[in-house]
């Protein structure tokens, strides 16, 4: 079993969801980014509650590639502070092998 990583954000707007889900896919840096939303965030943020409804990014790497999708997202991110999350998977070797065809970045972030 081959192994994927999942790296997860959100972000405020449709156009900015698909803005950083573009640059990823068409730098080869991700496989395939799935947008979810809208949804309700609920958090506190400078000493105070807020709601805001946003945009979920599933982005789908290579393990290896992990670290340069992170400090891609940090320098294309609108927010302050994104929230940036990844977990590894097992995947089916097909779809592994399709993500790793896709994948193709060198870092040039």
């Amino acid at each position: 079993m081959q192994k994927i990583c999942l790296i997860q954000t959100a972000v405020s707007s449709i156009s900015e969801a698909k803005i950083i889900a573009s640059g990823l896919v068409d730098g080869c840096m991700a496989g395939c980014v799935q947008i979810s939303g809208p949804g309700l965030s609920t958090y506190r943020w400078n000493g105070k509650v807020e709601h805001t409804e946003e945009y979920y990014l599933s982005i789908k790497t290579k393990p290896a590639c992990r670290d340069d999708v992170i400090s891609w997202l940090k320098q294309h991110h609108p927010y302050e502070l994104p929230e940036i999350i990844w977990a590894e998977f097992g995947a089916t070797e097909d779809y592994a092998g399709w993500l790793n065809l896709n994948v193709i970045h060198t870092a040039t972030v």
